[in-house]
Parts: structure tokens; sequence; C-alpha cells
């Protein structure tokens, strides 16, 4: 059984993701009508089939951040982890360092939370800090992302709040949880009550947080 992906090939047959080995004489024929082949091999490990649907049907600027399966080579002591796009990077082992008393188990691979994280035995990784490591482009696209999202008015209040010596729960009025949504930009620019008790706080006028 095999589907076929429907992101932009450059072969007429596009992408094939196998969920059952081939037989071993077919893969030749496999990899001349399609652009990749991925699961060839039983020891691939794919993420749960009704995850991977919801990766597969994602446009494709979602699912490249993603993984849909990897395997693990023990000759080479690295990861080949496949992309929701289908392409491929390898990763050395030794990019995933222990935790306190958590040690990677790369034979206990798995692919989880619909491609966002990958799991050695007990260990986990998220697949933004695999891509930050290993990918050049996603590593651009992740500091370019995070310095537009350094302009906002959350990113200056954080900065402000840090350079007064406050924390989130020296604001009466306000909960930390609404302090850190302001500041992860996740409910926009305050207003009104919000906005005065922000600044009194910080010692600023209202229109001034957003120049810090």
């Amino acid at each position: 059984m095999f589907l076929a992906s429907h992101h932009g090939t450059k072969r007429i047959l596009g992408d094939l993701l196998m969920l059952q080995s081939p037989r071993a004489e077919n893969l030749p024929a496999l990899r001349t009508l399609f652009r990749n082949v991925v699961g060839e091999v039983g020891a691939f490990k794919l993420l749960p089939s009704e995850e991977l649907a919801e990766v597969l049907l994602a446009p494709k600027d979602k699912a490249r951040d993603v993984f849909i399966g990897g395997l693990y080579d023990p000759s080479t002591e690295t990861l080949s982890l496949t992309r929701g796009d289908f392409e491929t990077v390898v990763v050395p082992l030794s990019i995933f360092r222990p935790s306190g008393t958590c040690i990677p188990s790369p034979t206990s691979l798995a692919v989880t939370d619909y491609g966002h994280t990958i799991k050695l035995g007990e260990y986990e990784a998220s697949a933004d800090a695999i891509l930050y490591e290993a990918d050049p482009d996603y590593r651009k696209r992740a500091n370019a992302k995070r310095r537009q999202e350094e302009k906002g008015f959350g990113a200056s209040l954080r900065r402000l709040r840090i350079q007064r010596h406050l924390k989130r729960t020296d604001f009466p009025g306000l909960s930390p949880k609404t302090i850190a949504r302001i500041e992860r930009g996740e409910s926009g620019k305050p207003h009104g009550r919000t906005l005065r008790i922000l600044a009194s706080c910080l010692g600023v006028l209202p229109d001034e947080i957003e120049t810090y």
C-alpha cells in the first residue's frame, strides 16, 4: 500500500510513502518512477495513521517543519528523519544531549505529536530544535520570525519589564498569565485599563511602551 503526496513534483508521479515494505527487486523501479520513496524498509518508524493523514494534507510550508517518520542507522550513529514535504534530513545522534538521567535511546525511535516530537525512548526532542540545528534554511526562517516578533508591543513590554526588574506578578489587577499572553503576542495590543496598569507599573506613558 502507498500514499502519494499532494505536493509539487519534479517527476510525473511525485512522492511515494510506503505503508508496507516492498520487495527488494521493486525498489529500483520505484526510485526511478518517484521523486522520493519513503518507508521502503521495515525499520522505518511512521507517525500514527490519523496524525500522518493530517500532516500529509497540511500546506507545504507547514508540513515541511514537522516529521512523518524516521530511521536509526547504528553503523553511522545517525537518524534519517523525513519531513512532511518528503525531504529527508540526516542528523547525528550527538545532537541529542542527555537531560539529567534521561539518555536518548535511538533503538526506541518514535515520531509523535503530529510530527512535532521525536522520541528516543523516554527522551524527547522537538522538531523545531532538530531543524534549527540541522537545516540552515529553517534556521534563517526561524530567526527572521523571531526578529519580526521582537518588534511588536509584547516584545517591547517584556524588554521594559526586565529593564525595570519587574516580575509578571508585579502588575496589580493583571494576572501573570495575562502578562505572559501579551508578551507572546497572543492577545494583541492592550487598551484601556490594562494599558494604564502596565504603564503605571512600568513608570512610563502608555504610548512609550512600544518605544523600548
